[in-house]
């Protein structure tokens, strides 16, 4: 799956930065030279657009996956990359809490969709296709960027526990999503409510599988015949 490509055909709208989140800080990188030069937003700012942001937005899914059994193309600049699926969730939404929270949750996130990157465990494969759509919730953070006006809003990689019985006994399931994109809010929009609707698109992209503890489906895996699913939220925009 051409990632870079599908995120600029969606995103045109989003400017993006790499997020460079480390535990439960969301850090910068910026010129340490001038000691006057601000890094951190204050906690009245913080408290503002926390408020500003909060709320329940409407959109829809635009989910890719592939597999191994999906052909390769290569290509203009020479680069190989799977043909793969899509689908849309249409009606689901996102709700952002302010501040004093900082949750992101996905709501009715189709958690059925992994199904179609397991391969060599069909017991497995079989139980994820039959778990419901769910809520999926994570934490965000709110920082400076370098021009000292612009806030940027990122949000934290995504654990999921999930309890499956299949196989004839009860597993422990932990998914990984990951998000490697923040968002350069615009500072003259964050004065009223709901202004998250700025952002256009969030995307997730499945990372990794854990059953009972032993890692079985990693991201990078799927460059040598494994699975990759990449979730985009699209904002439905306020009229």
């Amino acid at each position: 799956m051409n990632r870079r490509f599908f995120t600029l055909t969606l995103g045109t709208a989003m400017r993006c930065l790499t997020v460079l989140a480390v535990g439960l800080t969301l850090t910068l990188t910026a010129c340490r030279n001038n000691e006057t030069h601000r890094t951190h937003l204050t906690q009245t700012e913080m408290d503002t657009y926390g408020k500003a942001i909060a709320g329940q937005y409407e959109g829809s899914y635009i989910i890719l996956w592939s597999n191994s059994t999906m052909p390769w193309h290569e290509t203009e600049d020479g680069r190989k990359t799977r043909e793969n699926v899509r689908e849309t969730v249409e009606n689901v939404s996102i709700t952002l809490t302010d501040n004093s929270m900082r949750s992101i949750a996905f709501h009715k996130f189709p958690i059925r969709l992994l199904s179609n990157i397991i391969e060599g465990d069909e017991a497995l494969k079989k139980a994820l296709a039959e778990v419901p759509d769910m809520d999926l919730t994570t934490r965000y953070g709110l920082a400076l960027y370098t021009d000292e006006v612009s806030p940027i809003w990122g949000m934290y990689d995504m654990m999921t526990p999930l309890t499956l019985t299949y196989g004839g006994q009860e597993h422990t399931i932990i998914l990984k999503f990951k998000n490697d994109v923040t968002q350069i809010l615009d500072k003259a929009k964050l004065e009223g409510s709901m202004c998250f609707s700025q952002v256009r698109t969030l995307q997730l992209s499945f990372d990794e599988l854990h059953v009972d503890g032993e890692l079985v489906l990693k991201d990078d895996s799927w460059e040598a015949n494994g699975g990759d699913l990449l979730v985009v939220f699209r904002m439905k925009q306020q009229e």
